[in-house]
């Protein structure tokens, strides 16, 4: 092989080892560059699913502690009345005066901004309570009504009855808190952004082409 031929293969063999090299370079260059992608992506739907939260999170701590605190209140009127309604003599016009005060209509919307905010189980559990105050509530006006009357009492022991519907509904808040701790400290599970997916997406396909 004379020296001309050889130096022709040098310079060959030298490109294709180049050619290799620079092949080999842009290849990890791109892999790094998608995995760098891909990364960026995770940390961009990690961050819209914590601000969905944090957006979430205060009217809906709003709602839930509002409620709660109509609900604690109709509770401590129910309690009243209870020990009111069990003196001797019975005070039932005091005891009728603090409970209609207390459930007199309204302009509260507390029960529907619980209801609207959501989610589905803490909207479940605030119409157990209020269902659980309703009942409690109905035993108290019956039993008012029935001192008020001045006849022959009816053969029902409301004291137990007010006492047993009471506890139900401190029962039902008890849970109605829970749930809503749990829907306030919510880590942004919600989907993300369907525009923030369809710009990621397109940038990946581009990418990989």
């Amino acid at each position: 092989m004379d020296a001309g031929l050889a130096g022709i293969l040098g310079a060959a063999v030298g490109a294709c080892g180049s050619a290799v090299v620079a092949g080999l370079t842009g290849f990890f260059s791109r892999s790094q560059m998608l995995l760098q992608l891909v990364a960026q992506q995770q940390q961009t739907e990690r961050q819209i699913r914590a601000d969905l939260a944090t957006q979430l999170r205060e009217p809906r701590r709003q709602a839930y502690a509002n409620y709660a605190a109509e609900a604690t209140a109709r509770l401590d009127a129910l309690w009243w009345v209870h020990d009111a309604l069990s003196q001797s003599p019975p005070h039932h016009e005091a005891a009728e005066a603090r409970l209609r005060a207390s459930f007199a209509p309204s302009s509260s919307t507390a029960y529907e901004r619980v209801l609207l905010e959501g989610p589905e189980e803490v909207a479940a559990t605030a119409a157990d309570l209020a269902a659980a105050i309703e009942d409690a509530t109905h035993i108290a006006l019956t039993w008012i009504m029935d001192l008020e009357a001045g006849a022959e009492p009816i053969q029902r022991d409301f004291t137990a009855e007010l006492s047993r519907a009471t506890d139900t509904a401190k029962q039902c808040r008890r849970n109605f808190r829970l749930v809503a701790m749990d829907a306030v400290r919510a880590d942004g599970r919600e989907p993300e952004s369907e525009q923030a997916q369809v710009r990621s997406a397109a940038i990946l396909d581009w990418i990989r082409r």
